[in-house]
């Protein structure tokens, strides 16, 4: 959007009047002698009124940076399947607390309140990590939309740590159709990725990867082949080259990264691969319990909850 409040200041500065004074000798040549001489003051007036508009666009521009500029950039609670450990870093002192995934204890409330146009509920998931060298608990506080949201976040977090590998193996069926989403596609933030992103959606728009490269357009219409086009990528690259081709891409990878704090060298350290007879493996009670709580959810219907109290959970 910045981009593209850029480029319409400058049509608005050099463009417009470019075609307004084409118009104006066209359709009337007595009344301008002197074109380029009138084109010229065509344009100071138009760059004047462009140069107000300098002014939301840096207000535009302000509201987007400052809140990346001044806010401090948490780091992240790492999971890890392999030594069935969660890492939580402090955000003031960087001390980092390595508890067993085990330990962890995770909870959803929820609290009602009262405005003038009715009443609201905040969810909330939640998670207790115990320091035992410091005789406390680190909470985590993650604010969601809804129960649902929250034992669906828990249950991500659940399948990531217990069903290791499996849980990442794409479905063979979205495999078949093509629709495995990449390690790109599946990033939470823009970038230079996105770039290539917007072009493979181009091109295939224009059903330009489909196969079927060696038919004919008869062949194509009659084995069910969508017709190819390649407008949409050449839309797509004007507008690339309107709004400054990679740069805001630069941009948005730089907002992401910058101020995002590095790693511990302890965490560094933890976060290393191990081989895997390494890997550390889930106790008897853990296992047992799983079991339980998936056989009341699979053979017997019941939901997550009802199954965790069938399991003797409270």
């Amino acid at each position: 959007m910045l981009a593209g409040g850029i480029v319409g200041l400058f049509v608005l500065a050099f463009i417009v009047p470019a075609l307004i004074m084409l118009y104006l000798v066209l359709a009337y040549p007595e009344n301008f002698p002197t074109p380029w001489a009138d084109l010229k003051m065509l344009i100071q007036v138009f760059s004047a009124g462009a140069l107000l508009g300098i002014l939301p666009l840096g207000a535009f521009a302000y509201g987007m940076f400052s809140d990346e500029f001044k806010r401090a950039k948490p780091y992240p609670v790492r999971f890890d399947r392999q030594r069935r450990e969660v890492c939580y870093i402090d955000r003031e002192s960087g001390r980092a607390l390595i508890v067993p995934w085990e330990s962890i204890v995770a909870w959803v409330s929820n609290s009602q309140g009262i405005t003038p146009y009715g009443t609201t509920r905040q969810y909330t998931f939640g998670m207790g990590l115990e320091d035992e060298e410091r005789d406390t608990v680190q909470f985590v506080l993650l604010p969601q939309p809804s129960d649902s949201h929250s034992l669906g976040l828990w249950a991500s977090i659940r399948n990531y740590m217990e069903d290791g590998q499996l849980f990442n193996a794409p479905n063979p069926w979205f495999q078949a159709l093509g629709l495995v989403p990449t390690k790109d596609r599946l990033k939470p933030y823009e970038g230079m990725h996105t770039f290539e992103i917007e072009r493979e959606d181009a091109r295939a728009m224009g059903s330009l990867d489909d196969g079927g490269d060696d038919l004919t357009l008869e062949q194509r219409e009659k084995y069910g082949y969508d017709k190819r086009s390649y407008w949409p990528l050449r839309r797509w690259y004007a507008w690339r080259v309107l709004t400054f081709w990679k740069l805001p891409y630069l941009l948005a990878e730089w907002v992401h990264r910058r101020g995002r704090p590095s790693l511990p060298a302890v965490v560094e350290a933890w976060s290393q691969a191990l081989p895997e007879a390494q890997w550390a493996t889930p106790s008897g009670a853990l296992v047992n319990a799983s079991k339980r709580v998936r056989t009341a959810m699979d053979k017997q219907g019941a939901t997550f909850v009802d199954a965790c109290k069938a399991a003797g959970f409270k």
